[in-house]
Protein backbone atom coordinates (compact mmCIF):
# COMPACT_ATOMS: atom_id res chain seq x y z
CA UNK A 1 0.00 0.00 0.00
CA UNK A 2 1.33 3.23 -0.93
CA UNK A 3 -0.02 7.33 0.69
CA UNK A 4 -2.43 8.69 -2.38
CA UNK A 5 -0.91 12.10 -1.75
CA UNK A 6 2.41 10.88 -2.04
CA UNK A 7 1.55 9.27 -5.70
CA UNK A 8 0.15 12.67 -6.46
CA UNK A 9 2.98 15.28 -4.62
CA UNK A 10 3.45 18.28 -6.95
CA UNK A 11 0.90 16.98 -9.73
CA UNK A 12 -2.66 18.29 -7.81
CA UNK A 13 -3.13 20.16 -4.51
CA UNK A 14 -2.52 18.44 -1.80
CA UNK A 15 -5.81 19.77 -0.12
CA UNK A 16 -8.01 18.05 -2.81
CA UNK A 17 -6.13 14.79 -1.93
CA UNK A 18 -7.83 12.61 0.01
CA UNK A 19 -5.84 10.63 3.21
CA UNK A 20 -5.47 7.37 1.99
CA UNK A 21 -3.40 4.47 1.01
CA UNK A 22 -3.80 2.96 -2.48
CA UNK A 23 -2.63 -1.01 -3.44
CA UNK A 24 -1.92 -0.46 -6.63
CA UNK A 25 -3.35 1.78 -10.29
CA UNK A 26 -5.57 -0.21 -12.31
CA UNK A 27 -6.93 1.20 -16.37
CA UNK A 28 -9.19 -2.25 -16.74
CA UNK A 29 -12.30 -2.00 -14.04
CA UNK A 30 -12.71 -5.66 -15.08
CA UNK A 31 -9.13 -6.60 -13.65
CA UNK A 32 -8.57 -4.26 -10.58
CA UNK A 33 -7.74 -5.29 -7.35
CA UNK A 34 -9.41 -4.28 -4.33
CA UNK A 35 -7.89 -0.99 -3.23
CA UNK A 36 -6.67 -0.25 -6.28
CA UNK A 37 -7.04 3.42 -7.46
CA UNK A 38 -8.75 3.42 -11.04
CA UNK A 39 -8.01 5.83 -13.43
CA UNK A 40 -10.17 7.03 -15.56
CA UNK A 41 -8.98 8.48 -19.50
CA UNK A 42 -10.34 8.97 -22.94
CA UNK A 43 -10.00 5.84 -24.73
CA UNK A 44 -10.12 5.10 -28.54
CA UNK A 45 -13.82 5.08 -28.18
CA UNK A 46 -14.60 5.52 -24.66
CA UNK A 47 -13.88 7.49 -21.99
CA UNK A 48 -12.55 5.21 -18.37
CA UNK A 49 -15.07 7.48 -16.00
CA UNK A 50 -17.96 5.25 -17.92
CA UNK A 51 -16.55 3.01 -15.95
CA UNK A 52 -15.96 4.37 -12.77
CA UNK A 53 -18.64 3.58 -10.77
CA UNK A 54 -18.32 -0.16 -11.36
CA UNK A 55 -14.73 0.40 -10.65
CA UNK A 56 -15.58 1.75 -7.43
CA UNK A 57 -18.34 -1.25 -6.79
CA UNK A 58 -15.62 -3.58 -7.44
CA UNK A 59 -13.53 -2.36 -4.55
CA UNK A 60 -11.24 0.85 -5.73
CA UNK A 61 -11.11 3.49 -3.44
CA UNK A 62 -10.38 6.26 -5.26
CA UNK A 63 -10.92 7.35 -9.17
CA UNK A 64 -8.41 9.79 -10.87
CA UNK A 65 -9.44 11.38 -13.74
CA UNK A 66 -8.15 14.03 -16.33
CA UNK A 67 -11.15 16.40 -15.77
CA UNK A 68 -12.18 15.81 -19.28
CA UNK A 69 -15.91 13.63 -19.40
CA UNK A 70 -18.53 14.50 -16.89
CA UNK A 71 -17.97 13.07 -13.73
CA UNK A 72 -21.33 11.13 -11.77
CA UNK A 73 -22.39 13.45 -8.85
CA UNK A 74 -23.24 10.24 -7.07
CA UNK A 75 -19.36 9.55 -7.12
CA UNK A 76 -17.96 12.71 -7.19
CA UNK A 77 -16.52 12.98 -3.63
CA UNK A 78 -14.40 9.31 -4.27
CA UNK A 79 -13.16 11.27 -7.31
CA UNK A 80 -9.60 13.41 -8.02
CA UNK A 81 -8.86 15.22 -10.90
CA UNK A 82 -4.90 15.39 -11.92
CA UNK A 83 -4.64 17.89 -14.62
CA UNK A 84 -2.39 16.48 -17.66
CA UNK A 85 -3.26 12.60 -16.10
CA UNK A 86 -2.38 11.08 -19.65
CA UNK A 87 0.97 12.56 -19.57
CA UNK A 88 1.83 11.65 -16.52
CA UNK A 89 0.38 8.36 -15.83
CA UNK A 90 4.17 7.21 -16.01
CA UNK A 91 5.15 9.40 -13.17
CA UNK A 92 2.18 7.64 -11.32
CA UNK A 93 3.32 4.28 -12.55
CA UNK A 94 7.23 5.27 -11.37
CA UNK A 95 6.21 6.39 -8.16
CA UNK A 96 4.13 3.51 -7.07
CA UNK A 97 6.17 0.92 -8.37
CA UNK A 98 9.74 2.15 -7.00
CA UNK A 99 10.85 3.15 -10.58
CA UNK A 100 11.39 -0.78 -11.41
CA UNK A 101 12.72 0.91 -15.18
CA UNK A 102 16.07 2.37 -13.17
CA UNK A 103 17.07 -1.34 -11.94
CA UNK A 104 16.10 -3.13 -15.17
CA UNK A 105 18.11 -3.82 -18.45
CA UNK A 106 15.08 -3.42 -21.28
CA UNK A 107 15.22 -4.12 -25.14
CA UNK A 108 12.14 -3.51 -26.87
CA UNK A 109 11.43 -5.26 -30.26
CA UNK A 110 8.29 -4.11 -32.70
CA UNK A 111 7.60 -4.96 -36.06
CA UNK A 112 4.43 -7.21 -38.02
CA UNK A 113 6.32 -10.94 -37.67
CA UNK A 114 8.75 -11.99 -35.28
CA UNK A 115 7.80 -10.08 -31.95
CA UNK A 116 7.05 -13.42 -30.05
CA UNK A 117 9.83 -15.12 -31.71
CA UNK A 118 12.70 -12.57 -31.04
CA UNK A 119 11.93 -11.64 -27.41
CA UNK A 120 11.65 -15.50 -26.57
CA UNK A 121 14.42 -16.45 -27.87
CA UNK A 122 16.73 -13.23 -26.75
CA UNK A 123 14.99 -13.42 -23.35
CA UNK A 124 16.91 -17.03 -22.96
CA UNK A 125 19.87 -16.37 -24.53
CA UNK A 126 20.58 -13.65 -21.60
CA UNK A 127 18.75 -15.58 -18.84
CA UNK A 128 16.01 -12.70 -18.30
CA UNK A 129 12.52 -12.24 -18.86
CA UNK A 130 9.98 -11.44 -21.22
CA UNK A 131 6.46 -9.47 -21.84
CA UNK A 132 4.34 -9.98 -24.74
CA UNK A 133 1.94 -12.42 -26.38
CA UNK A 134 3.55 -15.78 -24.99
CA UNK A 135 3.25 -14.04 -21.78
CA UNK A 136 5.12 -12.30 -18.79
CA UNK A 137 8.11 -13.92 -16.76
CA UNK A 138 11.04 -16.64 -17.67
CA UNK A 139 10.38 -18.13 -20.94
CA UNK A 140 10.01 -21.56 -18.99
CA UNK A 141 7.57 -19.96 -16.71
CA UNK A 142 5.09 -17.52 -18.36
CA UNK A 143 2.24 -15.81 -16.51
CA UNK A 144 -0.66 -15.38 -19.45
CA UNK A 145 -0.39 -11.75 -20.47
CA UNK A 146 -3.96 -9.94 -21.66
CA UNK A 147 -1.91 -7.92 -24.10
CA UNK A 148 0.83 -8.24 -26.37
CA UNK A 149 1.91 -4.50 -24.50
CA UNK A 150 -0.19 -4.39 -21.62
CA UNK A 151 -1.60 -1.06 -20.62
CA UNK A 152 0.66 1.33 -18.94
CA UNK A 153 0.37 0.36 -15.08
CA UNK A 154 0.03 -3.45 -15.96
CA UNK A 155 3.46 -3.09 -17.67
CA UNK A 156 4.80 -1.35 -14.65
CA UNK A 157 3.47 -3.45 -12.50
CA UNK A 158 4.99 -6.60 -14.34
CA UNK A 159 8.47 -5.25 -14.61
CA UNK A 160 8.59 -4.20 -10.90
CA UNK A 161 7.66 -8.00 -10.55
CA UNK A 162 10.21 -8.97 -12.50
CA UNK A 163 12.62 -6.78 -10.85
CA UNK A 164 11.61 -8.25 -7.64
CA UNK A 165 11.90 -11.88 -8.29
CA UNK A 166 15.86 -11.27 -9.61
CA UNK A 167 15.46 -10.38 -13.20
CA UNK A 168 17.85 -7.77 -14.21
CA UNK A 169 17.39 -8.19 -18.29
CA UNK A 170 14.04 -8.01 -19.88
CA UNK A 171 12.78 -7.94 -23.63
CA UNK A 172 8.87 -6.74 -24.54
CA UNK A 173 7.26 -6.49 -27.36
CA UNK A 174 6.37 -2.95 -28.52
CA UNK A 175 3.12 -3.14 -30.46
CA UNK A 176 1.72 -0.50 -32.53
CA UNK A 177 -1.20 -0.15 -30.82
CA UNK A 178 0.90 0.19 -27.84
CA UNK A 179 3.39 2.94 -29.12
CA UNK A 180 0.69 4.53 -31.12
CA UNK A 181 -1.07 5.28 -27.44
CA UNK A 182 2.09 6.04 -25.53
CA UNK A 183 1.70 2.70 -23.17
CA UNK A 184 5.50 2.64 -23.21
CA UNK A 185 6.08 6.41 -21.58
CA UNK A 186 8.67 7.03 -19.54
CA UNK A 187 10.72 3.63 -20.69
CA UNK A 188 14.56 3.65 -21.34
CA UNK A 189 15.96 1.06 -23.64
CA UNK A 190 19.76 -0.67 -24.00
CA UNK A 191 18.48 -1.45 -27.55
CA UNK A 192 15.38 -1.38 -30.13
CA UNK A 193 14.94 -3.74 -32.40
CA UNK A 194 12.81 -3.35 -35.85
CA UNK A 195 12.03 -6.81 -37.57
CA UNK A 196 9.68 -5.99 -40.79
CA UNK A 197 6.33 -4.36 -41.66
CA UNK A 198 3.73 -5.75 -43.98
CA UNK A 199 0.30 -5.05 -43.85
CA UNK A 200 -1.81 -5.75 -40.40
CA UNK A 201 -3.74 -4.18 -38.10
CA UNK A 202 -5.27 -1.26 -40.54
CA UNK A 203 -8.90 -1.62 -39.47
CA UNK A 204 -6.73 0.10 -36.73
CA UNK A 205 -4.05 2.61 -38.25
CA UNK A 206 -6.41 2.92 -41.22
CA UNK A 207 -2.83 2.78 -43.18
CA UNK A 208 0.02 1.01 -44.06
CA UNK A 209 1.81 4.44 -43.24
CA UNK A 210 0.14 5.28 -40.33
CA UNK A 211 1.53 1.38 -38.92
CA UNK A 212 4.67 2.33 -40.01
CA UNK A 213 4.69 5.56 -37.98
CA UNK A 214 3.84 3.91 -34.97
CA UNK A 215 6.30 1.64 -35.63
CA UNK A 216 9.17 4.17 -35.90
CA UNK A 217 7.77 5.88 -33.01
CA UNK A 218 10.25 3.23 -30.85
CA UNK A 219 13.30 4.40 -32.77
CA UNK A 220 12.24 8.73 -32.38
CA UNK A 221 10.37 8.97 -29.37
CA UNK A 222 12.31 6.64 -26.44
CA UNK A 223 16.15 6.94 -25.67
CA UNK A 224 17.97 3.74 -26.74
CA UNK A 225 21.69 2.74 -27.22
CA UNK A 226 21.55 0.75 -29.97
CA UNK A 227 18.81 0.37 -32.87
CA UNK A 228 18.86 -2.93 -34.62
CA UNK A 229 16.99 -2.47 -37.93
CA UNK A 230 16.50 -5.38 -40.46
CA UNK A 231 17.39 -3.77 -44.04
CA UNK A 232 15.75 -7.14 -45.71
CA UNK A 233 12.76 -5.21 -44.89
CA UNK A 234 11.66 -2.13 -47.36
CA UNK A 235 10.70 -0.05 -44.51
CA UNK A 236 13.78 -1.18 -42.57
CA UNK A 237 15.71 0.53 -44.85
CA UNK A 238 13.25 3.89 -44.76
CA UNK A 239 13.96 3.62 -41.23
CA UNK A 240 17.64 2.69 -41.20
CA UNK A 241 18.56 6.12 -44.01
CA UNK A 242 16.68 8.27 -41.46
CA UNK A 243 18.64 6.77 -38.47
CA UNK A 244 22.04 6.78 -40.34
CA UNK A 245 23.71 9.45 -38.29
CA UNK A 246 22.94 7.50 -34.77
CA UNK A 247 26.30 5.65 -33.61
CA UNK A 248 24.12 3.02 -32.07
CA UNK A 249 22.46 1.61 -35.70
CA UNK A 250 23.61 -1.70 -36.44
CA UNK A 251 21.58 -3.35 -39.85
CA UNK A 252 21.18 -7.02 -40.09
CA UNK A 253 19.53 -9.07 -42.71
CA UNK A 254 19.50 -12.12 -44.71
CA UNK A 255 20.53 -10.27 -48.45
CA UNK A 256 24.14 -9.55 -49.55
CA UNK A 257 22.84 -6.62 -51.52
CA UNK A 258 21.70 -4.83 -48.75
CA UNK A 259 25.30 -4.24 -47.45
CA UNK A 260 23.70 -5.28 -43.36
CA UNK A 261 26.57 -5.06 -40.98
CA UNK A 262 25.34 -8.43 -39.62
CA UNK A 263 24.47 -10.97 -42.64
CA UNK A 264 23.53 -14.78 -42.04
CA UNK A 265 23.45 -16.86 -44.40
CA UNK A 266 21.30 -20.14 -44.59
CA UNK A 267 23.92 -23.18 -45.08
CA UNK A 268 21.51 -26.10 -44.80
CA UNK A 269 17.41 -25.89 -44.21
CA UNK A 270 15.70 -28.58 -42.92
CA UNK A 271 12.45 -29.61 -40.95
CA UNK A 272 15.21 -30.80 -37.85
CA UNK A 273 16.45 -27.19 -38.07
CA UNK A 274 19.33 -24.92 -39.10
CA UNK A 275 22.57 -24.27 -40.35
CA UNK A 276 24.16 -20.96 -40.45
CA UNK A 277 26.93 -18.47 -40.84
CA UNK A 278 26.47 -15.09 -39.15
CA UNK A 279 28.86 -12.28 -40.47
CA UNK A 280 29.44 -9.81 -37.40
CA UNK A 281 31.40 -6.69 -36.66
CA UNK A 282 33.11 -9.06 -34.60
CA UNK A 283 33.36 -11.86 -36.43
CA UNK A 284 31.66 -15.22 -37.62
CA UNK A 285 29.11 -17.10 -35.80
CA UNK A 286 29.16 -20.51 -37.67
CA UNK A 287 25.84 -22.13 -35.83
CA UNK A 288 23.45 -24.69 -35.98
CA UNK A 289 19.91 -24.38 -34.21
CA UNK A 290 15.71 -26.11 -34.15
CA UNK A 291 14.62 -23.22 -35.14
CA UNK A 292 13.17 -24.12 -38.41
CA UNK A 293 12.87 -21.63 -42.00
CA UNK A 294 13.88 -18.51 -43.27
CA UNK A 295 12.14 -16.53 -40.74
CA UNK A 296 13.72 -18.08 -37.88
CA UNK A 297 16.87 -17.28 -39.73
CA UNK A 298 16.42 -13.90 -39.65
CA UNK A 299 15.51 -13.86 -35.91
CA UNK A 300 18.25 -15.89 -35.42
CA UNK A 301 20.34 -12.69 -36.99
CA UNK A 302 18.81 -10.66 -34.84
CA UNK A 303 19.56 -12.84 -32.16
CA UNK A 304 23.32 -12.66 -32.92
CA UNK A 305 23.51 -8.94 -33.25
CA UNK A 306 22.14 -8.21 -30.08
CA UNK A 307 24.60 -10.49 -28.51
CA UNK A 308 27.69 -8.96 -30.32
CA UNK A 309 26.63 -5.25 -29.49
CA UNK A 310 25.83 -6.33 -25.77
CA UNK A 311 29.92 -7.79 -26.00
CA UNK A 312 29.36 -11.63 -26.11
CA UNK A 313 32.80 -13.68 -27.71
CA UNK A 314 31.46 -15.28 -31.13
CA UNK A 315 32.89 -18.19 -29.84
CA UNK A 316 30.69 -18.10 -27.16
CA UNK A 317 27.68 -17.31 -28.90
CA UNK A 318 27.66 -20.11 -31.68
CA UNK A 319 26.75 -22.66 -28.69
CA UNK A 320 23.77 -20.24 -27.25
CA UNK A 321 22.32 -20.17 -30.48
CA UNK A 322 22.44 -23.95 -30.63
CA UNK A 323 20.61 -24.08 -26.95
CA UNK A 324 17.99 -22.22 -27.69
CA UNK A 325 14.63 -23.97 -27.63
CA UNK A 326 11.91 -23.26 -30.23
CA UNK A 327 9.29 -20.75 -29.76
CA UNK A 328 5.97 -21.87 -29.12
CA UNK A 329 3.32 -21.84 -31.68
CA UNK A 330 5.53 -20.84 -34.23
CA UNK A 331 7.04 -23.21 -37.33
CA UNK A 332 6.35 -26.32 -34.33
CA UNK A 333 6.89 -29.63 -36.18
CA UNK A 334 4.59 -32.84 -34.96
CA UNK A 335 5.33 -36.27 -36.36
CA UNK A 336 2.99 -38.89 -37.34
CA UNK A 337 3.39 -42.43 -37.00
CA UNK A 338 2.94 -42.81 -40.54
CA UNK A 339 5.73 -40.44 -41.75
CA UNK A 340 3.23 -37.14 -41.76
CA UNK A 341 4.74 -34.13 -40.49
CA UNK A 342 2.58 -31.08 -38.86
CA UNK A 343 3.55 -27.87 -38.37
CA UNK A 344 1.91 -25.21 -36.13
CA UNK A 345 2.46 -21.72 -36.89
CA UNK A 346 1.20 -18.43 -35.61
CA UNK A 347 0.82 -16.64 -38.93
CA UNK A 348 -2.19 -14.44 -39.08
CA UNK A 349 -1.18 -12.37 -42.16
CA UNK A 350 -0.19 -12.78 -46.02
CA UNK A 351 3.90 -12.34 -45.52
CA UNK A 352 4.04 -14.77 -42.12
CA UNK A 353 1.62 -17.25 -44.22
CA UNK A 354 3.30 -16.95 -47.36
CA UNK A 355 7.13 -17.28 -45.13
CA UNK A 356 5.55 -20.05 -43.62
CA UNK A 357 4.87 -22.08 -46.16
CA UNK A 358 8.22 -21.03 -48.67
CA UNK A 359 10.47 -22.75 -45.92
CA UNK A 360 8.23 -25.85 -45.79
CA UNK A 361 8.10 -26.10 -49.53
CA UNK A 362 11.46 -26.07 -49.50
CA UNK A 363 11.83 -29.04 -47.71
CA UNK A 364 8.89 -31.29 -48.44
CA UNK A 365 9.10 -33.98 -50.02
CA UNK A 366 5.54 -34.54 -51.34
CA UNK A 367 2.46 -32.85 -50.88
CA UNK A 368 2.30 -29.68 -49.24
CA UNK A 369 -1.73 -28.93 -47.15
CA UNK A 370 -2.17 -25.65 -45.69
CA UNK A 371 -4.90 -25.29 -42.29
CA UNK A 372 -5.77 -21.97 -42.09
CA UNK A 373 -8.68 -18.67 -41.63
CA UNK A 374 -8.67 -15.50 -40.50
CA UNK A 375 -9.71 -13.56 -37.37
CA UNK A 376 -13.08 -11.80 -37.14
CA UNK A 377 -13.89 -8.13 -36.58
CA UNK A 378 -10.04 -7.31 -37.85
CA UNK A 379 -8.86 -5.92 -40.73
CA UNK A 380 -10.29 -7.56 -43.59
CA UNK A 381 -8.44 -6.21 -46.76
CA UNK A 382 -6.09 -8.91 -45.95
CA UNK A 383 -8.59 -11.97 -46.26
CA UNK A 384 -8.14 -12.61 -49.96
CA UNK A 385 -4.30 -11.87 -50.02
CA UNK A 386 -3.88 -14.74 -47.36
CA UNK A 387 -6.03 -17.07 -49.93
CA UNK A 388 -4.29 -15.58 -52.77
CA UNK A 389 -0.57 -16.94 -51.05
CA UNK A 390 -1.99 -20.27 -49.54
CA UNK A 391 -3.36 -21.19 -53.02
CA UNK A 392 0.44 -20.28 -54.78
CA UNK A 393 2.46 -21.83 -52.31
CA UNK A 394 0.20 -24.98 -51.63
CA UNK A 395 -0.67 -28.19 -53.03
CA UNK A 396 -4.08 -27.96 -50.86
CA UNK A 397 -5.50 -25.49 -48.75
CA UNK A 398 -8.40 -26.50 -46.19
CA UNK A 399 -10.08 -22.71 -44.81
CA UNK A 400 -11.22 -23.01 -41.54
CA UNK A 401 -12.76 -20.66 -38.58
CA UNK A 402 -9.84 -18.67 -36.80
CA UNK A 403 -11.10 -16.68 -33.54
CA UNK A 404 -14.60 -15.42 -35.94
CA UNK A 405 -15.19 -13.35 -33.00
CA UNK A 406 -18.73 -11.61 -33.78
CA UNK A 407 -18.83 -12.69 -37.51
CA UNK A 408 -20.06 -15.00 -39.54
CA UNK A 409 -17.34 -17.53 -40.20
CA UNK A 410 -18.38 -18.72 -43.66
CA UNK A 411 -18.19 -15.04 -44.47
CA UNK A 412 -14.95 -14.57 -43.24
CA UNK A 413 -14.28 -17.97 -45.67
CA UNK A 414 -15.51 -16.52 -48.58
CA UNK A 415 -14.12 -13.41 -48.20
CA UNK A 416 -10.70 -15.74 -48.51
CA UNK A 417 -11.88 -17.15 -51.48
CA UNK A 418 -12.58 -13.51 -53.48
CA UNK A 419 -9.03 -13.66 -53.33
CA UNK A 420 -8.00 -17.13 -55.23
CA UNK A 421 -7.86 -18.37 -59.06
CA UNK A 422 -10.15 -21.35 -58.23
CA UNK A 423 -12.14 -20.96 -55.16
CA UNK A 424 -13.97 -24.06 -55.97
CA UNK A 425 -10.52 -26.42 -55.20
CA UNK A 426 -10.87 -25.36 -51.82
CA UNK A 427 -12.43 -27.37 -48.77
CA UNK A 428 -13.95 -25.34 -46.60
CA UNK A 429 -14.61 -26.84 -43.30
CA UNK A 430 -15.20 -24.21 -40.10
CA UNK A 431 -14.73 -26.67 -37.78
CA UNK A 432 -11.36 -26.08 -36.60
CA UNK A 433 -10.84 -29.00 -35.35
CA UNK A 434 -12.57 -31.19 -38.32
CA UNK A 435 -10.97 -29.76 -40.43
CA UNK A 436 -7.34 -30.11 -38.73
CA UNK A 437 -8.88 -34.04 -38.38
CA UNK A 438 -9.16 -33.76 -42.34
CA UNK A 439 -5.93 -32.29 -43.13
CA UNK A 440 -3.83 -35.23 -40.61
CA UNK A 441 -6.24 -38.21 -42.28
CA UNK A 442 -5.62 -37.60 -45.63
CA UNK A 443 -1.82 -36.97 -45.11
CA UNK A 444 1.08 -39.40 -45.97
CA UNK A 445 4.47 -40.09 -45.35
CA UNK A 446 6.57 -36.88 -46.31
CA UNK A 447 3.86 -34.83 -46.95
CA UNK A 448 3.68 -32.09 -44.80
CA UNK A 449 0.28 -29.87 -43.00
CA UNK A 450 0.57 -26.39 -41.78
CA UNK A 451 -1.83 -25.56 -39.36
CA UNK A 452 -1.48 -22.08 -39.46
CA UNK A 453 -3.01 -18.71 -37.48
CA UNK A 454 -3.48 -19.64 -33.64
CA UNK A 455 0.03 -20.71 -32.55
CA UNK A 456 0.46 -20.98 -29.06
CA UNK A 457 -3.14 -19.86 -28.25
CA UNK A 458 -5.60 -22.01 -25.67
CA UNK A 459 -8.99 -20.54 -26.69
CA UNK A 460 -11.28 -19.55 -29.63
CA UNK A 461 -13.14 -16.51 -29.93
CA UNK A 462 -16.92 -17.83 -31.22
CA UNK A 463 -19.62 -15.07 -31.09
CA UNK A 464 -20.36 -14.57 -27.81
CA UNK A 465 -17.89 -17.66 -26.38
CA UNK A 466 -14.78 -18.29 -25.20
CA UNK A 467 -14.03 -21.93 -25.46
CA UNK A 468 -11.08 -23.95 -24.79
CA UNK A 469 -9.07 -24.99 -27.92
CA UNK A 470 -5.15 -25.72 -28.46
CA UNK A 471 -4.19 -26.61 -32.20
CA UNK A 472 -1.18 -28.85 -30.85
CA UNK A 473 -4.39 -30.84 -28.87
CA UNK A 474 -6.39 -31.39 -32.21
CA UNK A 475 -3.15 -32.06 -34.14
CA UNK A 476 -2.23 -34.87 -31.51
CA UNK A 477 -4.95 -36.25 -31.31
CA UNK A 478 -5.87 -36.30 -35.25
CA UNK A 479 -2.73 -37.99 -35.61
CA UNK A 480 -4.14 -40.80 -32.85
CA UNK A 481 -6.95 -40.95 -34.86
CA UNK A 482 -5.07 -41.26 -38.59
CA UNK A 483 -2.71 -44.05 -36.92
Amino acid sequence: MKPLDRILAGLVDAERVPSLAIAGLAMDSRRLAPGDAFLALAGTRRHGMEYAESALRAGATVVLHDGVAPVPEAIRERCVEVSGLAAELHTLCARYWDDPVSGLDLTAVTGTNGKSSVAWLLAQALNGGMIGTLGIGRPNALAVASHTTPDMPSLYRALAGLRDDGIGKVVLEASSHALDQQRLAGLRFGSVIFTNLERDHLDYHGTLEAYGRAKACLFTDYPSRHQLINVDDEFGRRLAGELKDSPGLVTYGLETARGPDVLGTIRRATLEGLQMDVNTPEGRVCCASRLIGRINASNIAIVIAELTVRGYNVRDIAGMIANLDPVPGRMNRIDGPAGQRVVIDYAHSPDALGNALAALRQVTGERLVCVFGCGGERDRGKRPMMGRVAESLADEVILTSDNPRGEDPLKILRDIQAGMARPDRVRVIPDRRQAIGCAVAGAGADDCVLVAGKGHEQTQDLGDSVIEFSDFDAVRSALVEAA
